[in-house]
C-alpha cells in the first residue's frame, strides 16, 4: 500500500455516526467488520483496529430516525493494506454471510460496498499501484473479479480487520455540486482530480485519487441531515502542520466561521455536518 495517507496529506481520519441500536450496531462493526471496540464514554463508542487506531465513533439514540434523502453520508471507506487482504475479507463475508450492495474494479482500486445496520454505507477497498492507475479523465466502473480476488487471498481466517487499514476517503450526498466544487476545493483547499458527468466528482491533496468524494445522485437542493436522523453527525479533518496556517487563512478569506470548544477546533461543513480539524 503506498502511502497517501501520512502526515504530509490533508485527510478525513475519522467519522461519527449516529446509530438507533448501539448493541446491534456494535456486533455488526466487531463481528463483520472486524473493528474492535477501544473505548466508551457516555453514548459514544470508538472502534477500530486492535492497536488502536480510532476509524469509528458511534453515537447511540435509541430516538433517532431512518435515513431519508438528505445531504450528508453516501460512505466511508476503510482502506486495507494489500488486494490479499480485501480478498482475505470477501471470503470472511461469504463465510458470515454478510450482505454486500456490490464490488467494482475501478482501475485505481477494487472496492466492495455494504451497509450497516442503519443504512450507513461502507466501502471496503484496496488500491492499485500508483504507476498502474488510469488516467483520471478515462475512468471506468468495471465488475469486481471476485473469483481472482478469493483465489489469491491470504489463507489466514479473517479475526480482525487488518491493523494497517486506516480510513481512506468519504464520499458525501450534497445538494448542489457547483457549491460542493467551490467549498471542498476553494474554501478547503482540496485539489480536483475527476468527475463523474455533472453528477459526481472528486478531490484530494498531492495526488491521491480522492480524499473526498461527493454527488448529487440524492437529487438536488434536498435537505441536510435532521440532528435527530441516523447518519453522519461529524468527521475529522488532518491538516499537515507545514499548511494549517494557509488553511485557516483560507477559511478566514471565505468568512468560515471556527470554533474552539474546550481543547477541540472545529467548523461545518457546507451540509452543516461538523469537520473537526486536527494537525500534527
Amino acid at each position: 500500500m503506498e502511502n497517501f495517507h501520512s502526515k504530509e496529506f490533508m485527510q478525513v481520519t475519522n467519522v461519527t455516526l449516529m446509530v438507533k441500536d448501539i448493541e446491534k450496531s456494535l456486533a455488526f462493526y466487531q463481528n463483520n467488520i472486524g473493528l474492535k471496540l477501544i473505548k466508551k464514554e457516555n453514548d459514544v463508542y470508538a472502534l477500530g483496529t486492535h492497536t488502536g487506531h480510532i476509524l469509528i465513533y458511534l453515537i447511540s439514540n435509541p430516538e433517532s430516525t431512518p435515513k431519508m434523502r438528505t445531504t450528508g453520508l453516501y460512505h466511508f471507506a476503510l482502506l486495507l493494506p494489500s488486494r490479499r487482504h480485501l480478498g482475505q475479507f470477501i471470503k470472511h463475508m461469504i463465510q458470515t454471510k454478510t450482505g454486500v450492495t456490490g464490488g467494482a474494479d475501478h482501475g485505481i482500486s477494487e472496492a466492495l460496498y455494504l451497509d450497516d445496520p442503519d443504512g450507513n454505507g461502507i466501502e471496503i477497498y484496496s488500491d492499485r499501484l500508483q504507476k498502474d492507475w488510469p488516467d483520471f479523465d478515462n475512468m471506468e466502473n468495471l465488475p469486481m473479479d471476485y473469483e481472482t480476488l478469493v483465489r489469491n487471498a491470504l489463507t489466514t481466517p479473517f479475526n480482525k480487520i487488518p491493523d494497517e487499514t486506516i480510513m481512506g476517503h468519504i464520499h458525501l450526498h450534497v445538494s448542489n455540486m457547483d457549491l460542493a466544487k467551490s467549498y471542498f476545493i476553494n474554501t478547503l483547499g482540496f485539489e480536483s482530480t475527476m468527475e463523474y458527468g455533472p453528477h459526481a466528482a472528486f478531490v484530494s491533496d498531492k495526488g491521491y485519487h480522492h480524499h473526498i468524494g461527493f454527488n448529487v445522485w440524492n437529487g438536488t437542493n434536498i435537505p441536510n441531515t435532521p440532528p435527530n436522523m441516523v447518519g453522519l453527525k461529524s468527521y475529522t479533518l488532518h491538516i499537515p502542520k507545514t499548511m494549517y496556517e494557509s488553511f485557516m487563512n483560507r477559511l478566514e478569506a471565505h468568512k468560515v466561521e471556527v470554533k474552539h470548544v474546550d481543547n477541540e477546533v472545529f467548523i461545518y461543513d457546507l451540509n452543516h455536518v461538523k469537520i473537526t480539524l486536527v494537525t500534527n
